[in-house]
């Protein structure tokens, strides 16, 4: 009975072995998000995107730590997908009477409409893996196009952090992503990200 009992112990501690700290990481991950996957060949590929987007956190936030980054990226819910996230016609919640369109590209026009009448909503490129793993910070992603916008987003108010001038943006990727929910977006940066280029708020 003993033997039985040292051979059960000694092949639990060497299956134990076998698992690696990644897998346990990306086991906790699934859990946490509640990620399911069609097929084992599914899950392979997804957990190959996650393992990069992984080492890419890991750099980055070294970089952040040392002051060379004004933000920290995290494992969200986006971390097993490589391609941007974009917006679904079949999730419209409400319709307006009429839009007032705040002048292109000043951010200038842009503070003021955000502090007299409100959220405005705002196009911006959400195409960056940075912008998917955006965990807190100011945001700053100098390969950002003020042009190619594809993502529409409310900028709820302004300020300043550590002498880096933000927006302060709600997204619409639920609580999990960023800081639960908003992002602090680079302001008075030549319209990083295009988030003066096309801004709007409703007339009810």
């Amino acid at each position: 009975m003993k033997l039985l009992l040292v051979a059960a112990a000694v092949l639990t501690v060497a299956s134990c072995a076998s698992v690696s700290l990644e897998d346990l990481e990306f086991h906790t991950w699934k859990l946490k998000f509640e990620k399911s996957f069609n097929s084992p060949s599914e899950e392979a590929y997804r957990r190959k995107i996650w393992l990069n987007n992984r080492r890419l956190v890991l750099m980055h936030n070294i970089m952040a730590d040392q002051g060379m980054k004004s933000y920290h990226l995290g494992m969200t819910y986006f971390a097993d997908m490589d391609g941007p996230c974009c917006y679904n016609p079949a999730k419209i919640g409400a319709t307006c009477t009429g839009y007032v369109k705040v002048k292109k590209g000043d951010e200038d026009a842009l503070k003021e409409a955000v502090a007299s009448v409100g959220p405005v909503s705002v196009g911006i490129d959400a195409s960056h893996i940075s912008f998917q793993l955006y965990k807190s910070g100011v945001y700053d992603e100098p390969d950002c196009s003020s042009l190619w916008l594809h993502h529409a987003v409310l900028a709820v108010g302004y300020s300043t952090e550590n002498r880096h001038d933000y927006w302060l943006v709600k997204n619409s990727w639920g609580l999990h992503w960023g800081e639960k929910g908003y992002i602090k977006m680079s302001r008075n940066k030549h319209n990083q990200c295009g988030i003066a280029t096309d801004a709007f708020y409703p007339l009810v």
